[in-house]
This record gives structure tokens, C-alpha cells and sequence, in this order.
């Protein structure tokens, strides 16, 4: 692997090392310009709790227990094992050896803990490897100074230092020593030919507990004493509740109160299940809200007659108009389309608050533990300090768990009562309360020449700015900023996006960077206003944006008459030599080029997203009208590989969740209302129903890059452009299923 130019200042600024008055040796975390503070909290912690003092990345005990406190979120994405792993690594034990603890909102970990855009393992593969090369090298230089030996001449072997006198010392024995030897500016990180475990198909560090039941997520938190709450929202995202019949709920056993707040309704209990029933005779008037009206196919129709009007440009290369209007070109017109979709995370939302007056913790399965502490803080008014957050596992997140609702009604109420209070959210409550994947459209223009050259690509998307909701950016700013100022800030920021003065870069990218060599280029964007909640979904804008392009990209091969694959292979030339690489491999793992079982057929598209680089080939069925994937081959450059296992594990869930929004899946509106409620009516692919998945990993010696994300992109429309080569049927829009049907009727009948 090429040095890195900036790990050397990674380093220095990410670790410092202090000893614990019990002997245990911790390396924490700094950052630039808290140099010292860290290596200062560390021995007050130590004087006032003990030996046992998880307030860093690694705590090496004098009882030989070795603990690495995760500062990331563990929601099946397997960083629990990955970041393991690289600590292991450089520390020179078993991956068995370490204790995994999550941390919960900490400053010594930064200013914002956030696990999404797979960043995880991008983000921590310097620091973490320096933090454990650090530890060994000075257990080492402890274990040197014992012997009066020169530390070169000692080696490491699963935890214990050894001379080649015979000399030995594990590490729980030099852990005092080791505390107070000089930190090492430089601590030598190994290179990927000495890796034992880095690369390697390891077994996952959570799989014992979540197997056999013991491993705890937000649902399994017991607090004594702990009151539920059954939150009845709105039926209409933004609405209120403007009268309640609760007589006969609260005669009912076990419940303790029912009121209106901020949110909706609170129907508290002293067990789940009691609230629950009770909740179901509760009669309440909501006002509409600002949604009233909202009909998500009039949104369609406006968004469709936007596309043809100009829109801010946020790619310009060459004068696409101009080759829009030569004489010896054709022009390829075509309209995508996306709808709003729910997050539908396997475990509702829920979290646990216990407001006790001077202080509140709080336990949630959440993707931004600082996000919510922030909000927290401001709805208690306490100090940062005061407001606790555990981080539990979570059963999925994909940008969902990134939001900060469901914790702020879990505070409201435990404030209210004065109590430890767990919400839990019906699947309803979840999937109608959601900050919905944005609906969203694209429009392209094409000029092709009589050669087959693209002579220029117009596209302009129409969606909502992610970035730009109101109750996203107030959680943002650092905690000591005052709350006025803080409100101005958030109004500020919020005013630059939907007056169109900032772009949302989540709105184009996938499509901003097409990387194919057209000869002229321009990608426009408008921003709609409409008060539907969206957020972070799943790959986010890539999720449509890569439909988009890859989709239209076929049509354009085929209008050139060109084979879809050498289309690509030639338009991304030398320039892109990842993209390349992905799209070559699964083309040839695919068997690209030789003829198809009858009545299949076949798909390609390659997609670069959160730095990773994934194509896929598709092959899939129709049969009565009814679509049926039967295998999809993924091809994956994420640079230097942590574990394949888990990669692959990530390509998988990737391309199932994928197909089961481009098949299946969508949110729709009727004055103002989502008519989707459940898997009944917003279904996942079932087990029957999934393909079969081949997935081949790129070996690279380049820098760790996402996985947990980038696998979801290409699957939509490489599946569409496999509709197209069995039924000549081209489907620009999601759910799939629905299209095909509707264009198979218009045509005359099923195949």
C-alpha cells in the first residue's frame, strides 16, 4: 500500500496516552488543538472510578482483559468486527482476545459521532491502527527497559512480548510500565504483507450474542421503574391533535396518563402491551396540518412540467445546447422518475429516557448519539455534561436511526413524568412518521451523431434538498454556541438551501458525476418546497440518481446500436480505470456476450458512490406479467478489503433491499396522507424471491472505502435495462412491477 501523505498528522493529532492509577494502560483520542485535555480526563477518570475506565479507544487492564470502545454504530453493517479487527491487528492478539464496548456520546471522539455515509471504516482505518500500534509499541519499549534490552531486538506474539534470551512479559504484566514510557510520534503501522488478520474472512464479534439472544438492541433496555409510552402520531405528517376522548383508556389496567404533547398523543402504561390496548380506544380530532391537500401524483405532474424549465446548473461542460440543435444529430428525450419511500427498519423506533432533574440519560439505538444528546440538551436546558447517551445495537438503521424524533419524544415525556420512559412505535406509527426518501425526477436530452457519438447529455433532477430541513440543522452546531444564536444559524443555513442560493449536493450526486466522456455535459438541478419530511435514505440521492443515469445511459447504447456493455467500456475509456475494472469483471463473471437461457434477459451498469466503485449484471424472467430476478453477479473495488465476509454480506443486503424498492416499494400521498402502512402494502422482497447473488471483490491496495452503501445504486437500473432486453419494454420509473403491468396492458396483454 502507498504511504498515506496525510497519516503521519492523523496520527499525531488522533492519539494520546495516559496511565490509570490501577496500572491500566488507555490510549485515547485528541484532536487538533486539545492536545492535552485528553491525557488530563483520563487520570481523573482513573482517580475517581478505578481500573475499569472505557474512556477511550483501548484500555489494556492489569487482569489482561483488553477492551476497544467503538465509537461508531453497530446496525448489522458488522463495524463492530471491522474496527476489531484493525485494532487487533497492529496490537498483535487474536481478534477473540478484545472486549467490543459502544460509546456513547463522548467529546473525546469529536464534535459529531455519526455512522452513515460509509465513512466507518474510511475514517478510522489510520487512526485506529495508530491508536494500537501506539499501545504495542510502547508495551514493547516497557518490556525493553525491564531487560535492558533494545526494544528492536523484542517481538510481539498474541499479546506477550518475548526476547530471544527467553524473556517474556504479557502485556496485563507491563501495562503500569508501559503507561509511563515516552509516546511514540511516529508508531510504525504495519504493512498489508505482514497482516494476519486484516484481509481475512473473520467470524463476526457480535454473532454469539445476537444468536443466542443475550445481545441487548433499543427494544431489550430495562430500566427499574420504567414506565411505556405508545405514541399515537398524526395520520398526516406535521398535524396535531385538537381533541382526545381517553375516558375509557385510562380506566384501563396498568395505564398511568394520557395527553397530548408536542408530537401526537402519549399513551404511558405500566407495560408495552398495555398502552397498546389502550391506545386502540383512544378517540382523537387531528388537524391536517400543513400536509393538508398534499396529493403525491399532483407533485408528479408539477415535477414533470418543471423539468422543462431551466434550472441551476451544477455541471457545465461544453454547450450542450448547441449540439442539441445540430442538423446531423439525433435527439434522445426521456423523463425518470422516483417516489417518496419509507425507511421500514426492521426495529421500530424506540429509546428510553430518565429525566431526574439535574441530569437525563438516555438509551437509543441511534445512528448520531451527539445529535441527540444535542437535542436533549436543548429540550432539558441542562449542561452537555448532564445529558447521557448509551448507544445500543439496532435492528437496521439506513439513515433512519440518523434522525432524532423518536429520542426527543422518549425526553418530552420522561420530563413530563418525571420517570424512566421507553417509546416504542407501532410498524404503522413507523413507517407514516418517517423522513421519507425524497420523490424525485430527472429529465434528459440527448444528442447522438450519425457515428454513434454522444455529442452532448442534458439532465435536470427535480427533488427535495435532504439537507435542508428545518428541524436537521439546529442539532448540527456545537454546544456552547448560545440557542438564539444557534436559531439564527440553523434559519440562516436552512434560507441559503431553499432559496436556491446553496445546492443540496445530495440532490445530484450520481448523476453530477456521470464519469462517461460525452462530448459535452450540463446536469441541472431545482429544489422543490414541499413540507414532506425527507432524509437519509439508504445510498441517499445515489439511490435514484443511479436509476437515472445508468437507465438512460442504456437507451443511449441502444439508440447508438452499440452493445450496452462496450457502450460504457468505451465512453469511460482511461480516464476511469475503477469503473472500468468493476464493469469488466462482472461482465465476464456474467458471461456478457453469449446468449441467454430463453425468455431472460440481461442488464449491466456500473456506479461510483461514497468512494467505492460497484457494477452489476442482472438477469431476470418475465412470466405472466410478473417480474422474476433470478441472479444478480456484483463486481466491488472498495479498495483494501477488512473482511470479505462482511463485504459481501453488505453487497447482498445491499442488492435485496435495492430490489425490493425498484420492484415494489413506494410511499404515496392522498390529501396529505400516506396510504402505505405496513409490509402488506410497501412489501420486501421475500426469501423465495430474491435472486441468487454472485459477489466478486476487487483485490486493491488503495485506501478502505464504503461498503455498507454503494452496492444498492447499479441493481435498479441494471435490472431495467434487463427488462428492456427480455420484453422490449423500457421502465423509467419505480416501483417497477406496477410500471411493467401498466405498460404490458397498454401493450396488449402479459408475456
Amino acid at each position: 500500500m502507498k504511504k498515506n501523505d496525510t497519516s503521519q498528522t492523523s496520527r499525531r493529532e488522533f492519539l494520546k496516552v495516559s496511565a490509570l492509577a490501577s496500572g491500566a494502560l488507555v490510549v485515547g483520542v485528541s484532536f487538533t488543538g486539545c492536545a492535552n485535555p485528553q491525557a488530563k480526563l483520563m487520570e481523573s477518570v482513573a482517580e475517581e472510578r478505578g481500573a475499569f475506565a472505557p474512556n477511550a479507544y483501548l484500555t489494556i487492564e492489569p487482569n489482561g482483559e483488553i477492551i476497544y470502545t467503538l465509537d461508531k454504530a453497530e446496525m448489522g453493517q458488522g463495524v463492530m468486527t471491522s474496527h476489531a479487527m484493525m485494532v487487533a491487528e497492529e496490537l498483535e492478539v487474536d481478534l477473540e482476545r478484545l472486549t467490543v464496548l459502544h460509546a456513547g456520546a463522548d467529546p473525546r471522539f469529536g464534535a459529531m459521532q455519526v455512522t452513515g455515509g460509509s465513512n466507518s471504516v474510511r475514517t478510522s482505518f489510520i487512526p485506529l491502527r495508530t491508536a494500537a500500534a501506539t499501545a504495542r509499541e510502547m508495551l514493547v519499549a516497557a518490556a525493553a527497559a525491564r531487560w535492558g534490552v533494545a526494544a528492536s531486538s523484542c517481538t510481539v506474539e498474541n499479546g506477550v512480548v518475548l526476547h530471544p534470551t527467553g524473556k517474556k512479559a504479557t502485556y496485563a504484566e507491563l501495562a503500569m510500565d508501559a503507561a509511563r514510557q515516552p509516546i511514540p510520534k511516529e508508531p510504525r503501522l504495519k504493512k498489508p504483507s505482514e497482516f494476519k488478520i486484516i484481509g481475512k474472512p473473520k467470524g463476526r464479534v457480535d454473532a454469539t450474542q445476537k444468536s443466542t439472544g443475550t445481545a441487548v438492541f433499543g427494544m431489550d433496555v430495562e430500566i427499574p421503574g420504567m414506565l411505556r409510552a405508545w405514541i399515537l402520531h398524526p395520520p398526516s405528517p406535521g398535524g396535531r391533535a385538537v381533541s382526545i376522548d381517553a375516558e375509557e383508556a385510562r380506566a384501563m389496567a396498568g395505564v398511568v396518563d394520557i395527553f397530548v404533547f408536542e408530537r401526537g398523543v402519549a399513551v404511558v402504561a405500566e407495560k408495552t402491551w398495555q398502552a397498546r390496548r389502550a391506545a386502540g380506544v383512544v378517540e382523537i380530532e387531528w388537524e391536517a396540518g400543513k400536509l393538508a391537500g398534499f396529493d403525491s401524483e399532483a407533485l408528479r405532474l408539477a415535477m414533470e412540467a418543471r423539468s422543462f424549465e431551466p434550472g441551476s446548473a451544477v455541471r457545465v461542460e461544453g454547450d450542450v445546447s448547441a449540439a442539441l440543435a445540430r442538423e446531423d444529430v439525433t435527439v434522445i428525450e426521456a423523463t425518470y422518475e422516483a417516489p417518496f419511500l419509507a425507511h421500514a427498519t426492521m426495529e421500530p423506533q424506540n429509546c428510553v429516557a430518565w429525566y431526574k432533574g439535574d441530569e437525563i440519560e438516555l438509551w437509543a439505538p441511534t445512528q448520531s448519539s451527539t445529535i441527540i444528546q444535542s437535542v436533549a440538551q436543548q429540550l432539558t436546558k441542562l449542561p452537555k455534561e448532564r445529558v447521557i447517551v448509551h448507544t445500543t445495537l439496532m435492528g437496521g438503521g439506513f439513515g433512519r436511526r440518523a434522525s432524532h424524533d423518536f429520542p426527543a419524544e422518549a425526553v418530552m415525556i420522561s420530563m413530563k413524568l418525571k420517570k424512566p420512559v421507553q417509546i416504542i412505535w407501532s410498524r404503522e406509527e413507523d413507517m407514516r412518521t418517517d423522513y421519507f426518501r425524497p420523490q424525485a425526477l430527472a429529465h434528459f436530452e440527448a444528442a447522438i451523431d450519425e457515428d454513434g457519438k454522444v455529442a452532448g447529455v442534458s439532465a435536470h433532477v427535480i427533488t427535495q434538498s435532504i439537507i435542508g430541513q428545518s428541524d436537521w440543522f439546529g442539532t448540527v452546531f456545537p454546544h456552547w454556541i448560545p440557542d438564539v444564536t444557534r436559531t439564527m444559524l440553523s434559519r440562516t443555513a436552512l434560507g441559503l438551501f431553499n432559496t436556491g442560493t446553496v445546492t443540496d449536493p445530495t440532490s445530484t450526486e450520481g448523476l453530477s458525476e456521470m464519469p462517461y466522456a460525452f462530448e459535452t455535459t450540463r446536469v441541472e438541478y431545482s429544489q422543490l418546497n414541499v413540507p414532506v419530511p425527507v432524509g437519509f435514505w439508504r445510498s441517499v440521492g445515489h439511490s435514484f440518481n443511479g436509476f437515472f443515469a445508468e437507465g438512460f445511459v442504456d437507451e443511449l447504447a441502444n439508440a447508438a446500436e452499440k452493445d450496452p456493455f462496450e457502450f460504457r467500456k468505451e465512453l469511460l475509456g482511461s480516464t476511469h480505470p475503477r469503473e472500468l475494472a468493476v464493469l469488466e469483471e462482472a461482465a465476464r463473471r456474467a458471461n456478457w456476450g453469449t446468449p441467454t437461457p430463453e425468455g431472460v434477459g440481461r442488464g449491466i451498469a456500473v456506479h461510483h458512490s461514497f468512494a467505492s466503485y460497484c457494477a452489476q449484471v442482472v438477469d431476470v424472467r418475465i412470466v405472466d406479467g410478473k417480474i422474476e430476478v433470478e441472479r444478480v453477479v456484483c463486481a466491488f473495488d472498495c479498495g483494501m478489503v477488512i473482511n470479505p465476509d462482511i463485504v459481501k454480506a453488505q453487497m447482498e443486503g445491499a442488492i435485496n433491499f435495492g430490489l425490493s424498492a425498484a420492484l415494489l416499494q413506494e410511499i404515496t400521498f392522498v390529501d396529505g396522507l400516506p396510504q402505505q402502512s405496513n409490509f402488506d402494502d410497501f412489501p420486501l422482497l421475500r426469501m423465495n424471491e430474491a435472486p441468487e447473488i454472485e459477489v466478486y471483490i476487487i483485490e486493491s491496495s488503495a485506501a478502505p472505502t464504503g461498503a455498507g452503501e454503494p452496492g444498492l445504486p447499479p441493481v435498479a437500473p441494471a435490472l431495467a435495462n434487463a427488462i428492456h432486453d427480455a420484453v422490449g419494454v423500457r421502465l423509467r420509473r419505480m416501483p417497477m412491477q406496477a410500471a411493467l403491468t401498466e405498460a404490458l396492458a397498454d401493450r396488449g396483454g402479459a408475456q
